[in-house]
């Protein structure tokens, strides 16, 4: 039969004869997010064949498809890391690649036609079905990385633990099913998908991503980074109090901060400039809530090549990424499969341009040949984490996906409201009443941001009517289930007040005075609009501004960057070239690509990166603080940021002490000689000035900044040196980039 690649309505009746084929051809069902945030509508059925490659670049680069389409679906696991020289487990999942041959259209109807003479009946959760450990063996390692590794380090890091099951008469009757229980249980999805191997035993996957990773169109690179979460109460209705706490939470808008900055790096590896930052956004799924920001760029490589260069998300990682890398391999005892990794899909568009879109494999389940299933789930921990509530995130992002295994399926009261029963993760029958304890989306364990209201939150579908959260329903924002429509998952509108705990106020809602109102009431919705406006004033200006069409900066002496090993060097060359600067990145280890010399009208900047500047026996500063003396000698124009600074200031004799940070990233306001700026750091050593620091600046021609902590130097600048210890290209340094166009020689 010839490949049909141009997409044609599939019916029921060829649908159920997928399911029910004795050797089905491998297939994948795959529902995405329109351009405008909404998710309903008709899903893909491409079928094909199904092979392995060994790398990314390998993938197949396809024909280009009259009217455009996609021509190759891939699953990346966890452990194509590796490619990028990164600590990870070889598990052995292979990277697999469905070569689609026939793209077919279907909507919700025919699936529910096609399914009920073949689909599983029933609970879907054999015996032993739950988590590889206790809640409270999750709580005690996130409290011992928290004092070994986090605490001593200011990492951010993900850690997975892993729900498993075996699922009755596994084939692909069950991934037609598993994909049509996850339809109706996770309205607010940016992928919803099931692929199978082939086969009358094959492999699947299936899932409910809520990120979209890379995409590649119209010459433009996007990123959607995403993190923090609000676990929402029963029936998934936020009130307006533990919205806006949720968006003040300063754990969650440093993680997502983290996040973003650690995916700006990679867009800045893969992308040729003019870079824009949008958001934060809210993106509520069924029992959680999300920030994400959006971030974009001019292509600069190949689909496969801006694929292999954006591995992976950090929001399945961690900041420092290499970092992450090595504590989850080192913390985690097994490979992560696909966790953590991508489903992609490759194709050109009408002009036979290449394209590309992703979805990272979260909420997923991998199942075996044999039907055993695994849904791993994690919580990033950072300086400010919580045992208790961390290891309440990961129920909670597992809870609506363990729902979809109930009996009899998804319900009215197993949508965007249903309730995973307490206890090994087990969801409760059809009927559904509410549980108790430990799950997410349960009574008795709500957050902080959620410890009840004497009015029951508000309803996504109420919530779809405040400007705050309909603004967010554009390109890359994804507003509440229906933009205004009851959620259909649910099966009809939501009904009665539900999911509260009255006369439980917060300490947000106890300090406002009243309780929360519906979104009808004026006071409502510009709090959570106020808020996010807020929120975004605390981003980058330089970031989200757009560049005007035809503006270029006026030229400036170039720059010779040094690259001291920081995943920031690259937002940093980045924004150099928007100020006008010619940019020269060169490695400054190992010690012989070190620069030694400078050509005249050159700038040397001194790149950040990680370390104690006063670190001895250490191989790396000691080859640093050698460049850094030889680069101070040739009388060349030299600037620091982060370890740059530090490594300068140390080679000029006005550091005291080094330091560990108290939370090494995150935010502050600072003032910067006369000048009050909010700024980002990164790193976990500061500087302290010495007892005759101030002396010899002034014997130096040197002017120092002092921050608010005892001694800390924040800042310098002279007539052919200076420097500052925070991060200017950073997303939480606001005024970044003016700061950096001012200071640098």
């Amino acid at each position: 039969m010839p490949d049909v690649l141009t997409p044609t309505p599939l019916p029921a009746a060829d649908l159920a004869g997928l399911f029910r084929a004795l050797d089905p051809p491998p297939f994948a069902l795959v529902r995405r997010a329109a351009p405008d945030g909404t998710t309903a509508g008709p899903f893909d059925v491409f079928i094909g064949t199904m092979d392995t490659v060994r790398r990314v670049t390998d993938l197949p680069l396809g024909p280009a498809v009259p009217g455009g389409g996609p021509h190759t679906l891939a699953l990346l696991p966890y452990r194509c890391l590796a490619e990028r020289g990164l600590d990870c487990h070889d598990d052995g999942t292979p990277l697999r690649v469905l070569r689609i041959r026939r793209r077919h259209t279907a909507d919700h109807a025919a699936l529910t036609a096609a399914l009920p003479a073949v689909r599983p009946a029933g609970d879907l959760l054999g015996e032993g079905a739950g988590f590889d450990g206790s809640d409270e063996d999750y709580a005690d390692l996130v409290r011992d990385l928290m004092v070994d590794e986090v605490a001593r380090t200011g990492l951010h890091v993900l850690i997975r633990r892993d729900f498993t099951a075996r699922l009755p008469g596994h084939g692909p009757a069950m991934v037609g099913e598993l994909f049509r229980r996850l339809l109706a249980v996770e309205h607010g999805a940016y992928w919803t998908f099931a692929v199978y191997t082939g086969g009358p035993h094959g492999a699947a996957l299936a899932g409910a991503s809520p990120q979209g990773h890379v995409t590649l169109r119209n010459g433009r690179v996007v990123m959607r980074p995403m993190c923090g979460m609000l676990r929402l109460p029963p029936g998934g209705r936020p009130s307006a109090a533990d919205l806006v706490a949720f968006l003040r939470d300063g754990k969650e808008s440093e993680e997502l901060g983290a996040v973003v900055d650690a995916e700006l790096a990679m867009l800045c590896r893969i992308s040729e400039g003019d870079v824009r930052l949008e958001g934060p956004r809210l993106r509520p799924m069924a029992r959680v809530l999300h920030t994400e920001c959006r971030i974009s760029a001019t292509a600069a490589l190949p689909a496969r090549h801006t694929l292999a260069g954006s591995l992976f998300a950090a929001t399945a990682v961690g900041r420092p990424f290499a970092d992450a890398c090595r504590v989850i391999t080192r913390r985690e005892p097994t490979g992560r499969g696909y966790y953590g990794g991508l489903i992609a899909l490759l194709g050109h568009d009408d002009a036979g341009n290449e394209e590309l879109e992703t979805a990272v494999l979260i909420r997923t389940f991998e199942v075996s040949g044999q039907g055993r299933l695994k849904l791993s789930v994690g919580a990033t921990l950072g300086p400010r984490s919580v045992a208790a509530d961390e290891t309440a995130e990961t129920r909670a992002k597992a809870s609506a996906l363990v729902s979809a295994l109930a009996s009899g399926g998804p319900t009215a009261g197993g949508g965007a409201g249903g309730h995973a029963r307490a206890g090994r993760g087990r969801a409760p029958e059809a009927a559904g009443g509410p549980a108790t304890g430990e799950g997410g989306g349960v009574p008795g364990d709500r957050t902080r941001h959620q410890q009840g209201s004497g009015r029951q939150p508000t309803s996504p579908a109420e919530l779809a009517w405040c400007p705050s959260v309909t603004a967010e329903g554009g390109a890359g924002g994804h507003a509440w289930a229906g933009r205004g429509r009851a959620p259909e998952a649910a099966g009809g509108p939501a009904t009665g007040e539900g999911g509260g705990v009255p006369g439980d106020r917060t300490r947000h809602q106890q300090a406002s005075g009243r309780r929360p109102t519906s979104p009808a009431d004026p006071a409502w919705c510009p709090s959570v609009t106020a808020e996010l406006d807020r929120r975004r004033a605390h981003l980058s200006a330089y970031w989200q501004r757009p560049r005007r069409p035809g503006s270029r900066p006026a030229p400036r002496p170039p720059v010779l960057l040094v690259d001291t090993g920081g995943e920031e060097t690259a937002p940093l060359a980045a924004m150099l070239r928007g100020l006008g600067r010619t940019v020269d990145v060169r490695p400054a280890y190992p010690a012989a690509a070190a620069p030694r010399t400078v050509a005249p009208g050159t700038t040397v900047v001194l790149g950040p990166g990680p370390g104690d500047p006063l670190a001895h026996g250490d191989d790396r500063i000691t080859a640093l603080r050698a460049m850094t003396s030889a680069l101070l000698s040739s009388g060349a124009p030299t600037f620091g940021v982060g370890l740059g600074f530090h490594l300068l200031l140390a080679e000029l004799g006005l550091v005291g002490a080094a330091r560990a940070r108290d939370g090494a990233t995150g935010q502050r306001e600072i003032e910067v000689f006369g000048r009050r700026a909010t700024v980002g750091y990164g790193g976990t050593r500061t500087v302290v000035a010495g007892p005759h620091t101030d002396t010899l600046a002034r014997r130096l021609s040197l002017t120092l900044c002092y921050g608010p902590a005892h001694g800390e130097l924040v800042a310098m600048r002279g007539p052919r040196t200076g420097g500052v210890a925070f991060l200017p290209a950073s997303v939480l340094s606001v005024e970044g980039a003016e700061l950096l166009d001012v200071l640098l020689p």
